[in-house]
This record gives structure tokens, sequence and C-alpha cells, in this order.
């Protein structure tokens, strides 16, 4: 499936990429770099998720965090 968009990039950028990409590899040339910048996205966000699991301070943090909510809860009526 293909999905038509409509993008918004200065003028300097579009004639830059007219020029340098023949018309019927735009399409193609776009994808790829997104898909480029996507992956790399992701990572950057795995590697974040994976150092957040691993930060022993940020894990006391957390279970103090939820110690506290517990107290609440079973203050509570």
């Amino acid at each position: 499936m293909i999905m038509r968009i409509t993008l918004s990039i200065p003028d300097a950028v579009a004639h830059r990429f007219q020029a340098a990409i023949p018309p019927r590899q735009r399409s193609r040339h776009i994808s790829r770099l997104i898909e480029t910048s996507l992956a790399s996205h992701e990572e950057a966000l795995v590697a974040a998720c994976q150092a957040a699991n691993e930060d022993r301070v940020l894990e006391r943090e957390i279970d103090d965090w939820q110690a506290f909510h517990d107290e609440i809860s079973e203050e509570a009526p």
C-alpha cells in the first residue's frame, strides 16, 4: 500500500533536492531517508529504555514512590 502525503520544506532545500534527485527517484529517496531517520530514532529510544531499566538510583526512586502510593492506599477508607 502506498500513502500520498504533502510535506512543507524550505524553498532552498526543495530546489537542491530537485536538482540532485531525478524525478522518478524522489519518492524512493525520501522513503529511504525517513526509514533511516526512524531506525535511528527507534534505536535511541531502545537505548534510553535500557539505560533507564539498568539505572539502580532510578529504580530505588520508583520503589520509594510506589511505597508512598501504597501507604496512601492503605490509609484510604
